[in-house]
């Protein structure tokens, strides 16, 4: 138990050659050394665990070899060589964390220490790890010795955010950008260490452990070493999805056709088998936002090699991307991100993930006439379907019995329309009790009834003699009203809710009254008169329809009473509380 060494200290490369996944940074160092140009400062940078220390220990090792190898790789067998120890560390390497190590004194004592020539060997060399945690003081400090430094010191700055280090560093160093390794690359890798550990390892289980590394190859070893305790050394891939607590890929799959289906309420009900299983929403959406990006790369045989997978995953990724549209993909991956995104600071994730998996449902749709955009939510029972052919007329059929009603555009559209130049006779006004509630589900849908489209067709314009207006209801026009509060967008809903709370009034065959509750109503449907107007006139077959504004003075009040006012009021109303109050001088507290 003692001697138990993890896999990313164990298997750590010793060589270039051994080096995983930094095959051009690499070559580019050993014949640095095989050609003797060797810099005074060199800057690694790159995410984590892809091998920058290890780099910068392997480059100290081999400029001070006395028989370098012919491909500019160490001998080994030399002193120098040999005085490395496992770790990789001699008496001629310095290693500095910058971390706990920043100030302006750890500087000028490094400083101190670079006077001092090698004990043996050519150089010395000081790795000065997580750089960009120095102060400014301390960059600003080192500038000087890092740019002349003697002849038998290099530096090796090691940083994960390349972008924190000061430009005049930079200008000193010789950078390398140390890339992420490869799914492929880590899956050999874990092979090879399972190999040589007696582990038997399923390939699909180390290509999930490859994807969880993203792109580390220490990450890539700890998971292989923490999955291999928990199976015993058996590592399956049923039994790491376990250990680890990812969704399988066959979900996401069977989800994703699910939503090219629109089977709506079966992937709700694997949205809930997801969720009883333990995992977190965000694991779903994030897993299922990666499998829609990798749809998308599989759809087109030029960005194939971008999906760093098995061939069998390979090939099933691409049986399913031939039945995706591109619009569903691109609009799923805009649904999932903005899902994501507000996952954190929705207080109903549930309903956040499943009005995501709706609208996904529905992405691959055209938008209707109303404009609505992509990611909208459209009614998911057929009922309220209004992109079927041979629509009905709901607006029609909620009406009572003998009345017709003319299809007219949105409010969205109303500004552009124009007073009607002659207008067909219709049928008796109707007799219409307007329910606000189903006047704004229904005419939402905009849809017109064949037979309203067919006498559209075969009419033909009316001319001066035909033109006959017809008499507008205080039923209808309320009907009308009704329907274009309830059609007006998000925006609008501070006029929407001034109309609710309006009421028309015929005063006369082609005018009309709104008494307003208080003068800021009033100015909110002032502002809007045309676009009322407007709609009002084409609905109710009415052109020369006007509209009066009036407030109520019943319930305008002019200002908020005091409590003293208030209290006078209530005597002016109650004969009883005044003579209390005469009797026992009551006062306000």
């Amino acid at each position: 138990m003692d001697d138990y060494i993890v896999s990313a200290r164990k298997y750590r490369p010793l060589t270039f050659d051994s080096v995983v996944g930094q095959g051009a940074l690499t070559t580019t160092l050993k014949n640095a050394i095989k050609q003797g140009k060797l810099a005074n400062a060199y800057l690694f940078c790159g995410p984590r665990g892809v091998g920058k220390t290890t780099c910068a220990r392997i480059f100290a090792k081999t400029i001070n070899c006395t028989n370098p190898k012919p491909d500019g790789e160490a001998c080994g067998e030399c002193e120098s060589c040999r005085s490395f120890n496992e770790e990789m560390r001699s008496y001629n390497v310095f290693e500095l964390d910058a971390a706990s190590n920043n100030s302006v004194e750890d500087i000028r004592n490094l400083t101190e220490q670079v006077r001092i020539p090698p004990m043996n060997g050519k150089y010395k060399v000081y790795i000065i790890d997580e750089v960009h945690m120095l102060s400014s003081a301390a960059f600003n400090a080192f500038l000087k010795t890092l740019e002349e430094p003697p002849h038998y010191a290099i530096f090796i700055l090691a940083t994960t955010e390349k972008h924190k280090i000061i430009p005049t560093i930079l200008s000193r160093c010789q950078t390398y950008d140390f890339g992420r390794i490869t799914n492929a690359d880590i899956v050999a890798h874990l092979k090879s260490v399972a190999q040589k550990e007696g582990v038997t390892a399923d390939d699909r289980a180390l290509a999930v452990i490859a994807e969880k590394s993203d792109g580390g190859m220490r990450d890539a070893l700890s998971i292989f070493d923490q999955t291999v305790s928990f199976t015993h050394g058996s590592v399956t891939y049923e039994k790491t999805l376990e250990n680890l607590g990812i969704i399988d890929s066959d979900c996401y799959f069977r989800l994703t056709d699910m939503l090219l289906e629109k089977r709506i309420p079966d992937s709700l009900l694997l949205l809930d088998n997801i969720l009883s299983r333990g995992f977190d929403g965000s694991h779903l959406i994030g897993g299922l936002m990666l499998h829609v990006r990798n749809l998308l790369v599989s759809k087109d045989a030029s960005t194939l090699p971008l999906l760093q997978t098995s061939d069998d995953m390979r090939k099933r990724y691409q049986e399913q991307a031939a039945k995706c549209q591109p619009k569903f993909l691109y609009r799923t991956l805009k649904i999932c991100n903005d899902c994501d995104l507000n996952y954190r600071i929705s207080k109903n994730k549930r309903l956040l993930i499943e009005l995501a998996l709706i609208q996904a449902a529905q992405a691959d749709e055209d938008d209707d006439s109303s404009g609505r955009k992509p990611g909208k939510l459209k009614p998911i029972f057929k009922r309220f379907q209004s992109a079927q052919p041979q629509a009905r007329n709901v607006r029609a059929e909620l009406a009572p019995a003998g009345t017709t009603i003319k299809p007219v555009e949105s409010a969205k559209n109303a500004e552009s329309v124009k007073p009607a130049e002659s207008v067909k006779p219709k049928a008796s006004a109707p007799n219409i009790k307007a329910d606000s509630l189903f006047t704004s589900i229904f005419h939402s849908q905009n849809t017109v009834s064949d037979d309203n489209k067919q006498s559209t067709a075969n009419t033909t314009p009316a001319t001066d003699s035909n033109v006959i207006v017809k008499p507008v209801t205080d039923d209808l026009l309320q009907y009308h009203w009704t329907a274009f509060a309830a059609s007006l967008q998000r925006e609008d809903s501070p006029l929407k809710n001034r109309m609710c709370n309006c009421k028309p009034i015929m005063i006369s065959e082609s005018s009309f009254m709104i008494q307003a509750g208080n003068p800021m109503m009033a100015q909110e449907i002032e502002t809007a008169r045309q676009r009322i107007l407007d709609y009002l006139r084409k609905a109710v077959s009415c052109p020369t329809l006007q509209m009066n504004i009036q407030i109520d003075e019943e319930r305008h009040v002019e200002h908020i009473l005091s409590r003293d006012q208030q209290y006078a009021r209530m005597k002016e109303s109650n004969a009883a509380l005044a003579e209390l109050d005469r009797v026992f001088n009551l006062e306000l507290r």
